[in-house]
């Protein structure tokens, strides 16, 4: 195998990333954010990877690194048939749930799968508590929902629709209803998450514990087929099978993808991209089902108003489409997230426009309770943004960019994240606030590895990069655990 000259200097350049990256993290004299407003948390002194488990973790990412090189040969020769594109597709989701759990694999004790745990802490998500204690009767809480909301913090809770209690109700439902299936999750529960159950949340219902860790689960493959809608997105932007792949086959390894599981952040990618991924097919069928992903994602977070932002820009700068064309799509996106969100106020009787707004005036409150400083966030988000993207696949979409052969979807999105940025919507957080954008800028890495003549090894060696960067900061900081 050979790659040549140009690839070679992004693969060194991105290696000298990753590797300045370890020596940052590893400095404790060098602050993870800005002091005395945010800073992401190192982990505690004594706190050490298990040997086996970093090996075990490495061949099981090569082996990836291996799969995503035969994929991107195996769609690079000749013509190839959709059902074959939907087999390699089928088969990279599959395999990019595995490649997380291989990397979660080499964190310490207690910061891998481990980290499922978290669900049931307040300070984390707390969904869970609110689903146990307060939605005995789920319509009676929807039904109060717009009143309840107005009264609750600043964080997790105040600041969300009611999806997120919803989803955690159903799951706690089914395993209250379903004793069988709760000893069948229980007793597939891999034996690190067991012990941490045990030893860190305390005494926890089976059936709880079943809910919390089939939520984990889910979430996790949420975050694997956040792929298949990358690769289509990139597909129905014009661009072929193998570049198409070269994005798509990086999304399992993104840094953020991977450190802020099991929250439902890292979920939302896949509304996200799926929701642009149909809009960039330009089809009225399309358009509508766009909006209903979009109206799913509003029922549980205010980012898919942004997200909403990039579709609708999406339609509107449409190549070779009329005026008229253009705007028929974007009332038709309108038509498919509103259909879904007056019959969830029809069925539930809860008003979600009086939720939204209360959601956004929780939000406005953290910046009251937390303040930011508006100039040392503009340089330390894009910072953030490249880590969380990965430093390797930001290089590819740089390279993209700079060439002008990134897809407009990654353009877009650049643009609406740069006025949350100016507008101080989003200061600090924003590698965990901004995950539902990321599979629009990742997007541009594979035509960037594309433009330079890039193949199959260029990507290989660009996922072992990937792979490298998330178990060097798995290593280093935490980012789910409560913050003292």
């Amino acid at each position: 195998m050979r790659i040549r000259p140009a690839p070679t200097l992004s693969l060194i350049g991105s290696a000298a990333l990753v590797a300045g990256l370890a020596a940052l993290l590893g400095d404790e004299g060098i602050p993870l954010g800005v002091p005395g407003e945010w800073e992401w948390s190192r982990l505690a002194g004594g706190i050490e990877p298990v040997a086996v488990d970093v090996a075990l973790a490495a061949v099981g990412l090569g082996l990836y690194a291996g799969f995503a090189a035969v994929g991107r040969r195996a769609l690079g020769r000749g013509r190839v048939s959709r059902w074959r594109e939907s087999a390699w597709v089928a088969g990279l989701v599959a395999a990019g749930a595995l490649a997380q759990v291989a990397a979660m694999a080499a964190a310490p004790p207690g910061y891998g799968l481990a980290k499922a745990i978290t669900l049931a802490m307040s300070g984390s998500s707390g969904y869970y508590r609110v689903a146990r204690e307060e939605m005995a009767d789920p319509m009676a809480f929807l039904r109060d929902y717009p009143r309840w909301i107005r009264g609750q913090d600043v964080y997790h809770i105040g600041t969300h629709p009611p999806g997120l209690f919803v989803a955690s109700r159903a799951a706690l439902g089914l395993m209250d209803a379903a004793p069988g299936v709760a000893r069948a999750v229980d007793s597939a529960t891999p034996r690190g998450v067991a012990d941490a159950f045990r030893q860190i949340v305390g005494p926890m219902p089976r059936a709880d514990r079943a809910a919390l860790v089939l939520v984990a689960a889910l979430t996790l493959l949420a975050c694997a087929a956040t792929s298949a809608p990358i690769y289509l997105m990139l597909r129905g932007s014009g661009a072929d099978p193998a570049t198409s792949w070269s994005s798509a086959a990086l999304w399992p390894l993104v840094p953020s993808a991977i450190l802020f599981q099991p929250t439902a952040d890292a979920a939302f990618p896949l509304l996200a991209a799926s929701g642009v991924a149909l809009a960039s097919r330009r089809g009225a069928a399309s358009a509508a089902a766009a909006g209903a992903v979009l109206a799913v994602g509003m029922a549980c977070s205010l980012v898919f108003l942004a997200v909403g932002l990039v579709v609708g820009l999406l339609l509107a700068t449409s190549p070779g489409e009329p005026i008229r064309r253009r705007a028929s799509l974007i009332l038709l996106t309108g038509a498919g997230f509103l259909a879904p969100t007056l019959l969830g106020w029809a069925i539930t009787g809860a008003n979600p426009f009086l939720v939204w707004w209360a959601n956004q005036a929780n939000h406005s409150g953290f910046y009251a309770t937390h303040p930011r400083s508006y100039l040392p966030w503009l340089a330390a988000n894009p910072a953030e943004l490249l880590v969380g993207l990965g430093l390797p696949a930001s290089v590819w979409a740089a390279v993209a960019m700079a060439t002008g052969r990134a897809p407009r979807a990654s353009w877009l999105t650049l643009a609406v994240l740069a006025i949350l940025t100016l507008s101080g919507r989003n200061l600090s957080e924003v590698a965990r606030l901004w995950l539902p954008f990321f599979p629009m800028l990742l997007a541009a890495a594979g035509p960037g590895q594309a433009r330079l003549g890039g193949g199959a090894t260029t990507l290989a060696m660009t996922v072992a990069l990937m792979a490298a960067q998330v178990v060097a900061m798995e290593l280093a900081i935490q980012v789910v655990y409560p913050v003292p």
